[in-house]
């Protein structure tokens, strides 16, 4: 049994060995350190193939002992090769320099002795008897407290900034060299070597392979060109992971088993099942996926991301491949957030009136609540600076934000975590807000330029879809301006009729058959004017005027005539001598239209109230109802869509007609509702000064 177990673990070495000397024979440019690396990989190979053989067939026994000198001989070289970079010629007197020398001096004596070995005069290792024996192991355990010091001396004068790059080679040997020692060491003492540390050397041997490679691949000037899959390295940290938590579990499994007496069976069953659901859970964890990721891209690559696969995976969730009903607003938000392994963000978007608001969110549990004045200090700062915001930071009043203060939606929520600025031809059209991640990661001057770069083509994104749906608009209002060309044409010949009845009405009014000629002739007139109505389902330009507008007299006198459809109609107008600069009729239609539509969402009973006030150097109007309301995503999304009504005979323009006139008069208007609970629609205009209120 022993021996099977040998065999398998020199066996498990040579394999990985055999993989490590391909993937470098390569990649190989035949210069430098790596000559030398993979000259010791193959002879490691040579040893660990040679000891599995052994193990099956004692022949081979004797060609064991010179494998393992020239296996530890070449790795000796690889140091001393990395090491002679260090050295000056006035440093030839160096600590690392001599003992390179004596361990070479060792390793000589180990051959001679290891010929020696070949010709009979040392015939097995374990031999209690025998002169050369001792110093057979003092020789091992000599080269390989050499290797241990020159992987120490390594490390040690390596500049601190560039131990990273060593830092999985000096790992990997030194832990080769310090198994050795421990080896050795025993064999020297009880003049014998025990089996059971010489069968588990080949399995640390093959242990070291992942490091190797791991320093190879961060060490270009080895002359060694080592791609390792980030996909792969996660994949099998995760199997030694779950195999090192499988065997602690088998451990504590048998503990349970041996020592629960009658109760043994029973808890090592709920105890193996127990770590089995657990094993699932954390396999399965967002979580704990995302802080494996962050730790294999701290300790086993030079850059955190592999770049190819995250463009790939950018431009696939971006594009919607593979996704159903899913709007490009919501695709951007977690193609950001997978790039950070968050769980949610809020895309904020500038609209016509020049304030930046929420417009789509992706599993953001707070409420998206809030608003950003182009003007305000807050998108001011992003603009100026195109910086990515830390929300952390900004709420722990770091020196880098100028004392600015957190905005309240970010105040009120400890969980926001970045705003990233989407900026496109040099203007910015938004931002993404990000939810703090799975996993704590520091970001650094990587995270940021791949942010700015993802930020720039969401940017793109986002505005060629926009030019799209403008260009979609202006094609309706081309498409209804031709419509509207031919109904005039037929409603100039309906004037002609009316405009004749009218003359001959002053002669033939009190004829009979006259009356029933002119009720029949206005009825198929009507009929076609409902009927070019039903066509003209699009409305013309926003005229616009320049005259001094009395507001509060509008809204009396609009208010005034609405109460005669509904009674519960109430006014609170406190707008003496405000006025604004606009068109008086449009202004009138407009209020009209949202007094209207208040009275329309309610029930004959339920209460409407139109409310004025001045605010500074504004004026503000509140029109509420208690009717039926309108969902949130309504209002973000189709209220103020052009063409898009609720109503049957609705054109859809209304409120988008009514926001842009209210825009262009330098106002804006917003929109509060909730199902069932009601609406408030409040119009905000700039009092005209008092010069030009004349």
């Amino acid at each position: 049994m022993q021996a099977l177990i040998g065999i398998v673990a020199y066996l498990l070495a040579a394999i990985a060995f055999l993989g490590l000397t391909i993937l470098l024979l390569l990649n190989w440019r035949r210069s430098g350190p790596g000559f030398w690396l993979v000259a010791a990989s193959v002879l490691t190979l040579i040893w660990a193939a040679l000891t599995a053989m052994a193990g099956y067939d004692t022949v081979w026994l004797s060609y064991v002992s010179i494998a393992e000198t020239l296996r530890t001989a070449g790795w000796i070289a690889f140091l001393v090769s990395l090491l002679s970079k260090l050295w000056r010629l006035s440093e030839r007197t160096s600590y690392a320099f001599i003992l390179s020398l004596v361990v070479w001096f060792v390793f000589a004596g180990l051959i001679i002795m290891d010929l020696a070995g070949q010709l009979g005069l040392v015939r097995d290792f374990d031999a209690a008897a025998g002169s050369l024996v001792p110093l057979f192991i003092m020789g091992r355990l000599v080269s390989a407290v050499g290797g241990l010091a020159l992987v120490e001396n390594l490390y040690r004068n390596t500049p601190q900034n560039n131990r990273w790059g060593i830092l999985m080679l000096c790992l990997g040997l030194g832990g080769m060299f310090a198994y050795d020692i421990v080896l050795y060491a025993q064999g020297l003492l009880f003049r014998s070597l025990d089996q059971d540390l010489y069968n588990a050397r080949g399995v640390v041997n093959a242990l070291i392979v992942p490091l190797i490679g791991i320093a190879a691949a961060r060490n270009p000037s080895w002359k060694i060109d080592v791609y390792l899959s980030r996909r792969i390295v996660f994949h099998t940290l995760s199997l030694m992971a779950t195999g090192l938590y499988l065997m602690l579990m088998a451990g504590a499994g048998y503990y349970l088993r041996e020592f629960g007496g009658e109760w043994g069976n029973l808890l090592l069953a709920s105890f193996l099942f127990a770590a089995f659901i657990g094993l699932v859970v954390i396999l399965s964890s967002g979580q704990m996926r995302a802080r494996a990721r962050v730790f294999m891209a701290k300790h086993f690559f030079d850059y955190k991301y592999e770049y190819r696969d995250e463009w790939l995976r950018f431009i696939r969730t971006v594009s919607g491949a593979g996704v159903d009903n899913e709007g490009l607003e919501t695709r951007v938000i977690r193609a950001v957030c997978d790039i950070l392994d968050a769980p949610g963000g809020v895309l904020w978007l500038r609209g016509e009136d020049g304030v930046y608001a929420p417009a789509q969110r992706w599993n953001y549990g707070s409420s998206i609540a809030g608003r950003e004045a182009e003007d305000g200090d807050f998108i001011r700062f992003m603009a100026d600076r195109r910086w990515i915001i830390n929300l952390h930071d900004m709420r722990n009043d770091a020196p880098d934000y100028d004392g600015m203060p957190a905005p309240s939606w970010a105040a009120d929520n400890p969980r926001t975590w970045l705003a990233l600025p989407l900026f496109h031809n040099d203007r910015l059209i938004g931002f993404v807000e990000v939810e703090e991640a799975r996993a704590p990661r520091p970001l650094n001057w990587e995270d940021f330029d791949l942010l700015k770069t993802v930020g720039r083509q969401v940017a793109s994104y986002l505005a060629e879809k926009q030019s799209q749906e403008a260009l979609a608009n202006a094609a309706q209002f081309d498409a209804f301006n031709r419509r509207f060309a031919f109904i005039i044409h037929d409603l100039k010949n309906l004037v002609s009729q009316l405009s004749l009845i009218a003359r001959n009405a002053e002669k033939h009014a009190d004829n009979p058959e006259f009356q029933r000629d002119m009720l029949l002739t206005l009825t198929a007139s009507v009929d076609k004017m409902n009927a070019m109505l039903a066509k003209l389902n699009r409305t013309s330009e926003v005229p616009r005027s320049d005259e001094a507008v009395d507001v509060g007299q509008v809204l009396n006198e609009v208010a005034r005539a609405k109460q005669a459809h509904h009674a519960n109609l109430t006014i609170a107008c406190d707008l003496d001598g405000c006025r604004v600069r606009g068109d008086r009729d449009k202004l009138e239609q407009v209020f009209a239209h949202l007094i209207q539509n208040a009275i329309d969402a309610c029930d004959a009973g339920q209460e409407v109230r139109v409310a004025g006030r001045r605010d500074a150097d504004t004026l503000v109007v509140d029109i509420e109802d208690r009717g039926c309301g309108m969902s949130e995503e309504f209002v973000r999304k189709d209220l103020f869509k052009p063409f898009t009504s609720t109503k049957d005979s609705g054109f859809g323009i209304g409120a988008y007609e009514a926001r842009s006139f209210i825009v262009a008069m330098g106002g804006r208007m917003d929109v509060v509702s909730r199902l069932e609970e009601g609406t408030r629609i409040r119009v905000t205009l700039p009092i005209a000064p008092a010069g030009q209120a004349a």
